[in-house]
């Protein structure tokens, strides 16, 4: 993970402000800068589920390198299979929070 512990602490803190929801953003790099941006979570179930705004995506990817996909899970503490799809369809690298555990986990795209 090539991510400094101030952005973790962010992710994490962002994530525990959100327990309530799978929370979700984007770990982006611009100019040299790397941020962490949350993003809403729209998803009607957004307590099982994560579903960003194709706007959101779309204005992001256009203005930022995107570096991780970023969403936080309550307890359960690996990708769903639903994640690991959503991961091939965008082909992004994503890292995951896991509130009940407090710890982060990552998957990388695997080049073809």
């Amino acid at each position: 993970m090539i991510l400094n512990n101030d952005i973790l602490n962010q992710i994490s803190q962002y994530s525990k402000d959100n327990r309530e929801i799978e929370a979700c953003g984007f770990v982006v790099e611009k100019d040299e800068n790397i941020i962490f941006l949350p993003i809403v979570n729209i998803h009607p179930y957004n307590d099982l589920n994560f579903l960003i705004s194709p706007k959101d995506y779309l204005s992001i990817k256009k203005e930022y390198k995107i570096l991780y996909f970023f969403h936080s899970h309550p307890v359960n503490e690996d990708f769903s299979e639903a994640d690991l799809l959503y991961q091939k369809y965008h082909n992004l690298d994503m890292l995951l929070y896991v509130n009940g555990l407090n710890i982060f986990k990552e998957k990388k795209c695997k080049l073809i």
